[in-house]
């Protein structure tokens, strides 16, 4: 397979470590939130959530264009929808029914307001949350959703106009182009004096994380091209886990809610390249057999977790801690029970799809899904 710089591209096979990195990812926000937010970042799953994203769904395209010549468009928003609006509106209205029923107060301890509920539906509670509308379902952690689907609508048009037409290094440059208007973005609003938590959740002001995502499937892809990929030294790998610690452990808000994402994205870039060519222990550990079932699971346990944390918390009276031990088994369960009977069925749909629009490979079908 020919990229678009001229140099081999290997086939594209089930891509084992992405599944470990997932469960890691859901791993890191779940302790976060049963209340270890002091030791475990969970902002660093998401943002690793992020890149993990932009990277599989611009691979995806690059092996559309490469065997069909072309984007489907229509294919791409079908395949979204079906992999994340069926699971993530079950779980929404089984917490509605909740709150309908007097189990669970709605967000903000206020009753229900139609235009909350409408914003968590409809992928825009990142913005209305920050904006003081509450009165939705509590416990859910849809705001993440939402940034991806207004990069999932924006950025396959660009790659169907600009990018695909471009050399993959002019391509890959591009993107970094933006990721750093991003971040003068986001430098615009500090100064500006906007509160520095809400940068948090904007989608233009967090969309880098999955465009950097974007551009390491571009430039000298790790999966799709062959020899021609980027290999970092050990040396340079050591210098990315350094660099992500390093924005952990820098405490000030300001550089927290700016450059900091700028920095993990760069981090991930390199982490990223050596792992999915790694054949050693990390490469292993991350694609073994449990850790691929929780990244089965991952997303259904990051919609269910928190709702189910926020229930058990409301009938017991338990802290965060304790209720978790409680909660998160039956997020488990629930999840489980989403791919068993939502998400497998769902993928065949999107497999069909990608045989009459995409047409890939089943293998190469289930290794870019996200």
């Amino acid at each position: 397979m020919a990229n678009g710089d001229g140099a081999a591209a290997a086939p594209v096979g089930h891509i084992a470590p992405l599944d470990g990195i997932r469960a890691c990812a859901v791993a890191i926000v779940m302790l976060s939130h049963a209340g270890l937010e002091r030791i475990v970042p969970g902002g660093l799953g998401v943002s690793a959530f992020f890149f993990l994203s932009g990277y599989l769904i611009t691979t995806l395209m690059r092996v559309e264009q490469t065997r069909t010549m072309a984007v489907s468009l229509r294919g791409f928003y079908a395949r979204r929808v079906l992999r994340i609006v069926p699971p993530m509106w079950i779980t929404l209205g089984l917490g509605l029914l909740l709150v309908l029923a007097g189990v669970l107060p709605a967000s903000g301890g206020a009753g229900l307001d139609p235009r909350a509920l409408a914003a968590q539906f409809l992928f825009l509670n990142n913005y209305t949350d920050s904006f003081g509308l509450s009165g939705a379902v509590p416990g859910m952690p849809v705001w993440s959703l939402a940034v991806e689907e207004h990069y999932y609508l924006a950025f396959p048009v660009l790659y169907v106009a600009v990018l695909r037409r471009l050399p993959n290094a002019r391509a890959a440059q591009l993107c970094l182009a933006l990721c750093v208007l991003v971040l003068l973005v986001r430098g615009a609003h500090a100064l500006a004096g906007d509160p520095l938590d809400s940068l948090y959740y904007w989608s233009h002001t967090r969309i880098d994380s999955i465009l950097a995502g974007s551009c390491l499937a571009l430039h000298r892809n790790p999966v799709l091209d062959g020899a021609a990929a980027w290999r970092p030294r050990r040396r340079e790998t050591v210098l990315a886990a350094a660099l992500l610690l390093a924005t952990l452990a820098i405490r000030d808000e300001l550089f927290r809610q700016t450059l900091r994402y700028s920095l993990q994205s760069l981090a991930f870039f390199v982490l990223f390249a050596a792992v999915l060519q790694s054949r050693g222990r990390v490469a292993r550990w991350l694609s073994s057999a449990p850790l691929k079932r929780v990244g089965d699971y991952s997303y259904s346990l990051y919609l269910s977790h928190l709702l189910l944390l926020t229930l058990v918390m409301a009938l017991s009276g338990m802290g965060r801690g304790a209720a978790a031990l409680v909660a998160y088994p039956l997020a488990f369960v629930y999840a489980a029970a989403m791919y068993r009977w939502v998400d497998q069925p769902l993928a065949q749909v999107r497999r069909a799809l990608h045989r009459g629009g995409y047409r890939l490979r089943p293998t190469a079908a289930r290794a870019v899904a996200v």
